[in-house]
């Protein structure tokens, strides 16, 4: 079997292995922004533009774990006459502004406004005192990983923080295109995710997670642990609920989600956003779902929309993830002590995505992990408690000088 992967190989280290070890060909291409394409010459304009890089039609499958790239999926897909994802659904799913203003969505996502990259911060502030008053989170329109995710308490803070936002909307602008700044009531609760697939339009949800630590009073939105268990549809029919009128509603079908939930001070649910992928660049929701269910999440996604998938869990488990990240901007020293650390604490996996001497962002202007490692716990409790472990015991260090 021969796929292509859109993305960088780098970022997928863990789907790499998984292919190797199932006797599958994989091919990673980076393909052409679509933000210079006019939508209606898509379908003609870019698999012409992958063509001169990769045949397309040698390959059984193409797969992408990046919001940025999961329309050029469907197109190129679409372009070998295989099911596809209806690309509005999709497109809607990858932008935070579409995503938000969607009549399916609007009703349970947070006040917010939008505010153009070239607005002067002066403006913007009046804007937010006016509409939405402090605290309050900006980000960008079409961001990932928490990047560039800012909290703002005070209107003397804001000007920092705009700035710093908009830095991160031009570092993605390459590959993501154009984005706006979205402005959003600050929720004083605890964050969730909830990941599945939605299958012939049955949404199955298989995992549940806590994002940690919890973030009231920081002011940055960088999560860096998560502990799972199997969804419980019992406990959760208020997730169940809204995630079948949300994805319903927009329209997809026949994909993988990764939905992220925030409740407010009065214990109201908040949709955050819905991306159509694998999450965690399909290591995250792989690791996981194996360790929690037995499940194999690359598998059900290389199945979809082809032939029947079974998506019932095969035992119930705990699990933790853990994102290492960069106290502060520099140069990567000792990872190897890192990661030493992590198998005496005996991590299931451990992903190792950047190198000693690379130079890397501290949040909230980074757009990657440097490490991440997944544990298998018998329960959640012991997973909080490893969570404690970890981030005490582990650290990435760095260093102002470059080396040698």
């Amino acid at each position: 079997m021969k796929i292509l992967v859109l993305g960088r190989e780098e970022d997928s280290l863990d789907y790499l292995r998984y292919c190797e070890n199932h006797g599958i060909e994989a091919t990673f291409v980076e393909p052409p922004s679509l933000a210079g394409i006019d939508r209606d010459a898509w379908q003609e304009t870019l698999p012409a533009l992958v063509a001169e890089t990769v045949e397309l039609d040698s390959f059984d499958e193409i797969v992408s774990f990046r919001d940025g790239y999961q329309v050029h999926t469907d197109v190129l897909r679409r372009h070998r006459g295989w099911p596809v994802r209806d690309i509005d659904a999709v497109n809607c799913l990858t932008d935070k502004s579409l995503f938000k203003s969607h009549p399916a969505v609007r009703d349970f996502v947070a006040q917010h406004i939008e505010i153009a990259q070239t607005t002067d911060p002066r403006e913007a502030l009046a804007q937010v005192e006016a509409t939405l008053g402090f605290p309050v989170v900006l980000k960008p329109s079409n961001g990932f990983y928490s990047a560039g995710v800012v909290r703002v308490d005070r209107p003397e803070d804001f000007r920092k923080a705009f700035l710093s936002v908009r830095r991160v909307c031009g570092l993605l602008r390459d590959s993501r295109g154009p984005s706006q700044i979205i402005a959003e009531r600050y929720l004083d609760g605890d964050e969730v995710m909830v990941d599945g697939f939605v299958v012939d339009g049955k949404v199955t949800c298989l995992l549940f997670h806590i994002k940690l630590p919890r973030l009231t009073g920081l002011p940055s939105f960088h999560e860096t642990g998560c502990v799972t268990q199997p969804f419980d549809g019992v406990k959760g029919p208020e997730f169940q609920e809204m995630l079948e009128r949300v994805i319903g509603g927009v329209g997809l079908d026949n994909s993988a989600f990764n939905a992220e939930f925030r409740y407010d001070g009065d214990g109201r649910l908040h949709i955050l956003e819905c991306a159509p992928r694998i999450s965690g660049g399909g290591a995250s929701v792989q690791n996981l779902l194996r360790i929690c269910t037995g499940l194999d999440a690359y598998g059900i996604q290389h199945r979809l929309g082809r032939e029947p998938v079974d998506l019932t869990p095969i035992r119930h488990s705990a699990a933790l993830e853990y994102d290492f990240c960069a106290a502060k901007n520099g140069h990567l020293v000792r990872l190897e002590d890192t990661v030493a650390l992590l198998e005496d604490l005996s991590a299931d996996t451990i992903l190792r995505y950047r190198e000693n001497g690379q130079f890397v962002f501290a949040p909230p202007l980074n757009v990657e992990t440097v490490l991440t490692a997944y544990f298998a716990c018998e329960t959640a409790q012991s997973a909080e408690e490893l969570l404690d472990v970890v981030q005490h015991k582990c650290v990435i260090e760095t260093t102002d000088q470059p080396p040698a």
